[in-house]
């Protein structure tokens, strides 16, 4: 799968286009074929560096992308639902992406905890969505 994402910390500049294996959702969760990504400022802090204690222990490429909105293309075997309605193969959605040594949004695909997603608002694309503009 394709991803921007970075290897060194600096400006826009540093943002490159990676490829990574493609993620799977694991127990609880969900993953998703992601459609749009905000950029947070936890994102912009990855990309400049502020936050280079916390992934000192990690392996480049950082992938930001802590906003996302997309459509759930695989579920594990113990997820029933999301945010308490029954979770579905194409399911619209909107979550937040704890990505602490796991590749953000910025990406095809994103596997995420069933509890980090919840429906996409209706009326809203999902570049609105992403943004959490009108949610």
């Amino acid at each position: 799968m394709q991803a921007i994402g970075l290897s060194s910390y600096g400006g826009p500049q540093v943002l490159r286009v990676v490829d990574l294996p493609e993620p799977h959702a694991g127990p609880g969760e969900v993953r998703l074929r992601v459609r749009a990504a905000g950029v947070n400022p936890a994102d912009v802090m990855l990309r400049d560096g502020s936050l280079a204690e916390w992934y000192r222990d990690a392996e480049p490429p950082f992938v930001p992308g802590m906003d996302v909105a997309g459509t759930i293309d695989e579920i594990a075997g113990d997820v029933e639902s999301v945010s308490g309605q029954s979770v579905s193969l194409g399911m619209e959605v909107v979550g937040i992406v704890d990505n602490h040594g796991r590749h953000g949004g910025y990406s095809e695909y994103v596997a995420l905890p069933a509890e980090s997603v919840t429906s996409k608002p209706a009326g809203t694309t999902f570049p609105q969505a992403a943004s959490f503009r009108g949610v």
